[in-house]
């Protein structure tokens, strides 16, 4: 048994190296570079066709991404953040089916990076990718080594921490309407505390997803918001601070008023355990 399964394992070991026999490195180098290039054109059905169906992305989100449009999906909102993205490949080393590739990332954030303003700031840096390719050449995986880069240098860098996703999860939601969405990303025994002169003058707590609910009902009852632009995030560990910029209708009187917010929130295994929303005080306009 034991001589069988070395003979299977130099079966398939010999009918790899025939496999990518067919494609000489020379030509895979080729189509890597010809991927770069699509995409510094922003031509995503070239660059999709020098990929398999199921290409995977790993650095581009917490849980890898599967499927070739639904990476290119997931590149967009960063070349939108920074619309004269290039990479330019100083080197591309490997053999086989793995390449490296030493690439160097240049742009300028112009433009909104997920929910946050654009900076102006620009980035420069070297980057190593690993790119994986198929017997017929085409790229079937990509990682980043350094995907947070960027972010670092504009001074974002909070949003390479897994827990700022589930805020700004958090706040789409929270812009749609969607109580139950929130809910459902909070633990059971989640608190509120709102220290905010325009809701209340006092603090309140509120425990549990029956009084969380009955806070954003009694919310949207009191304001209508017409602007809630997150500014600044600071991630350390569980703790996700933010800085919101709001602009709002007082319901009750028709009056318009702008704030400053701070937010804390505490987020464990992925779901929010407490949130604290502090208000500077409040201008009418």
């Amino acid at each position: 048994m034991k001589t069988q399964i070395i003979f299977a394992a130099l079966a398939m070991s010999l009918c790899t190296s025939t496999l990518f026999a067919q494609v000489d490195q020379a030509t895979i180098k080729r189509n890597i570079y010809s991927a770069y290039d699509a995409l510094n054109r922003r031509d995503f059905n070239a660059f999709a066709k020098l990929c398999t169906d199921d290409y995977t992305e790993y650095s581009t989100g917490p849980m890898p991404i599967k499927g070739i449009w639904q990476a290119i999906e997931s590149y967009k909102p960063f070349m939108l953040a920074f619309p004269n993205l290039k990479f330019n490949i100083e080197e591309i080393t490997g053999e086989g089916s793995h390449f490296y590739v030493k690439v160097k990332v240049t742009g300028t954030n112009t433009g909104p990076v997920m929910m946050m303003p654009p900076t102006g700031k620009t980035i420069e840096y070297t980057d190593v990718d690993i790119v994986d390719v198929d017997a017929q050449g085409k790229c079937t995986k990509h990682w980043s080594a350094n995907p947070a880069a960027p972010f670092q240098q504009i001074g974002y860098g909070a949003l390479t921490n897994p827990n700022t996703a589930v805020i700004f999860d958090i706040y789409d939601k929270f812009g749609k309407g969607d109580v139950p969405g929130i809910l459902s990303i909070c633990n059971e025994d989640v608190w509120f505390e709102i220290q905010d002169r325009s809701f209340d003058n006092k603090a309140r707590l509120f425990k549990g997803k029956a009084e969380v609910a009955a806070f954003f009902k009694e919310l949207s009852e009191k304001f209508k918001y017409n602007k809630f632009q997150p500014t600044r995030f600071v991630a350390d560990g569980d703790d996700v601070f933010v800085v919101v910029e709001a602009g709002f209708n007082q319901t009750a009187t028709g009056k318009k008023f702008s704030a400053n917010y701070v937010h804390h929130f505490r987020v464990v295994n992925g779901k929010i355990a407490s949130f604290k929303g502090i208000d500077d005080m409040p201008v009418m306009w």
